[in-house]
């Protein structure tokens, strides 16, 4: 079936006309011209859409279950013309943005609720996953920009530092480390500790840490929700380490966090984008934005 937008717009003028010659009017097209037209889609779909006499014409049973079909195809076709065309000229306000779940908990919707205000008619989309994913949208093209921990290769992508997230130790109030004002990372390694799963970004700086320092965790359980980790350490079920984004996830009764005395590592945070892509303005502003907002965070809270 080869159905075109022009039998269709014709069809919806004809729908909603008393004539031939009237909708054909509307249609800017001659009389004979435009019947010819409904003709013409009558026959590629197979069956007649209107009941006609020597003064009116009126949609049929099947004109009637056509219209919706007829409508919803139009308004497809011009969406997405509209949207081409926009890209084109650079007015597209559609964002999609990739972003480590630590990030989007607290720290990006302040930031998302301040652009939209500054600009309503923005449309900024979330993908909320790993780091290695983060990257992976962005090579395939589901993500304009990423917010993710550590810089990437730079022969792949382009990135700016936003700031460096520091990491806490993370103990039940009655754990004998929490009556410390601070602990050292060889502590740490004498109690079981609960790590955050493979792949996530947490974990890949603390596996670091420790093959830096040639020292090993006790590992009793890997978990990769926040709040899971909230209650296992709430349970005095053991210990962990977590960054200075994630701590209003443990703010609990029962949770007490220390500041290591020892620990120089922090986690990056960058804004990465693919190397030669060009993005549209509506992209890079939005990218702007958030570089001032994330270091004027830095200066205030780091």
């Amino acid at each position: 079936m080869n159905l075109s937008i022009k039998q269709l717009r014709a069809f919806l003028i004809l729908s909603e006309a008393d004539s031939f010659t009237q909708a054909a009017r509307r249609f800017n097209l001659s009389q004979p011209a435009f019947s010819t037209l409904i003709a013409s889609l009558e026959e590629e779909i197979g069956y007649r859409l209107f009941d006609r006499d020597t003064r009116r014409v009126l949609l049929n049973a099947d004109g009637i279950h056509f219209l919706d079909l007829a409508r919803n195809i139009v308004q497809s076709h011009d969406d997405a013309v509209g949207e081409i065309k926009d890209r084109v000229a650079g007015n597209s306000n559609d964002i999609t943005l990739a972003v480590l779940p630590s990030l989007a908990v607290e720290w990006l919707p302040e930031i998302l609720v301040k652009y939209s205000k500054k600009v309503p008619q923005s449309n900024v989309k979330l993908i909320d996953t790993q780091w290695d994913r983060c990257l992976k949208a962005l090579l395939d093209g589901q993500a304009d920009m990423a917010l993710t921990a550590g810089q990437p290769s730079l022969t792949t992508f382009d990135s700016t530092l936003l700031f460096s997230d520091k990491f806490y130790l993370l103990c039940h109030r009655e754990h004998p480390l929490a009556q410390q004002s601070s602990v050292s990372l060889s502590q740490v390694c004498d109690y079981p500790f609960i790590a955050f799963s493979v792949g996530t970004s947490i974990r890949q700086y603390t596996d670091k840490l420790c093959e830096n320092l040639a020292m090993s965790f006790d590992y009793q359980l890997e978990v990769r929700q926040l709040t899971t980790m909230m209650g296992l350490i709430a349970a005095n079920y053991g210990i962990s380490i977590t960054t200075g984004l994630t701590l209003f996830q443990f703010n609990h009764k029962d949770i007490v966090i220390l500041p290591f005395e020892d620990l120089a590592l922090e986690r990056a945070i960058y804004l990465v984008t693919p190397k030669g892509r060009h993005p549209a303005p509506g992209v890079t502003a939005f990218a702007e934005f958030i570089t001032c907002q994330a270091h004027q965070f830095a200066s205030e809270h780091m």
